[in-house]
């Protein structure tokens, strides 16, 4: 079988007529998840626990993203050229959320809203930004309810985020755990855990320049993003400018001692991967700073063309 020799009319066909050339030619752009994956792969060895009688992060973020590729043409979004344009990417990601959710109870991959709604109020609503949390000290575990996405992220950016962090962090990797349902509304909720560490309340807080030592090592640069206008140094960011991986919230509540060994770990840093219409890439750009705009092709031996 040979590729297509002539070019049918339209920007669209062309695309088409190109991702089939590719195919044929044995070439194919990486995914740039992967390829950031693969990348500190090589650097830092394999990730933290990241699943749960076989559900994981990989898995659910390849069904999520299948559903959303499933939207018809006219309702997939344009891409997003600010910050507040990211509110396009509702209608795609709800449309992902339900694939996901018929998914999930299909399989049996469900965690019991119910059950976790008892022990969180049982253990003082506990909570941050984004999660509602408990302890459980069976299994020597935080989990965790996402009830809330940052920097309008959707669930797919989160799920990219936890893989991210169990490769960079892997002493303090997230396992996803199930999915709640809302049993009137169908939201769909994940439940993820976390192990938990033991601080050394003995020592003085980690310091900045600890922090930025611990990220140096993995090729991260200290950077200084923009926040409500103004060139703000408190949210401690680090940016790898070979991936794109702008990693923020390093502060001395996220980034803490551990008692056992003395040694640093990351608990709950804000992770992001930085391409064209992501909100990493709007806060480089904010500070002028450049990030990958596609990743190379590479042929079927994971070679650069």
């Amino acid at each position: 079988m040979t590729a297509p020799s002539s070019s049918p009319s339209g920007p669209l066909s062309a695309l088409t007529l190109g991702a089939l050339q590719l195919r044929f030619s044995h070439l194919y752009a990486v995914h740039p998840v992967e390829n950031t994956l693969r990348t500190f792969g090589a650097l830092l060895g394999s990730p933290g626990e990241e699943s749960h009688g076989g559900l994981d992060f990989q898995s659910a973020e390849g069904i999520y993203r299948a559903g959303a590729q499933g939207l018809p043409l006219p309702q997939i979004p344009q891409l997003p050229q600010s910050v507040v344009e990211l509110t396009r990417l509702r209608s795609h990601d709800q449309e992902a959320r339900r694939h996901l959710r018929l998914w999930a109870e299909a399989h049996a991959a469900t965690f019991d809203d119910a059950a976790f709604q008892a022990r969180w109020e049982a253990e003082g609503r506990l909570g941050g930004a984004e999660h509602q949390v408990y302890h459980d000290e069976e299994s020597g575990r935080w989990f965790k309810r996402l009830y809330k996405g940052i920097n309008e992220s959707t669930l797919g950016d989160y799920f990219v985020r936890l893989r991210l962090h169990g490769i960079l962090f892997p002493e303090t990797a997230y396992r996803l755990e199930g999915f709640a349902i809302q049993p009137k509304s169908k939201a769909l909720t994940p439940i993820v855990s976390q192990p938990h560490v033991e601080v050394d309340t003995d020592q003085p807080l980690v310091t900045k320049a600890e922090t930025s030592a611990l990220m140096a090592a993995m090729g991260f640069v200290t950077v200084q993003l923009i926040f409500d206008g103004v060139v703000d140094d408190g949210y401690y960011a680090y940016y790898h400018a070979d991936t794109g991986v702008l990693a923020h919230d390093l502060h001395d509540e996220n980034v803490v001692r551990m008692k056992a060994t003395g040694e640093l770990a990351v608990i709950d840093p804000n992770i992001s991967l930085a391409r064209r219409g992501t909100w990493a890439a709007m806060k480089l750009a904010e500070v002028h700073l450049a990030f990958p705009l596609d990743d190379p092709l590479s042929s079927p031996e994971g070679q650069p063309a």
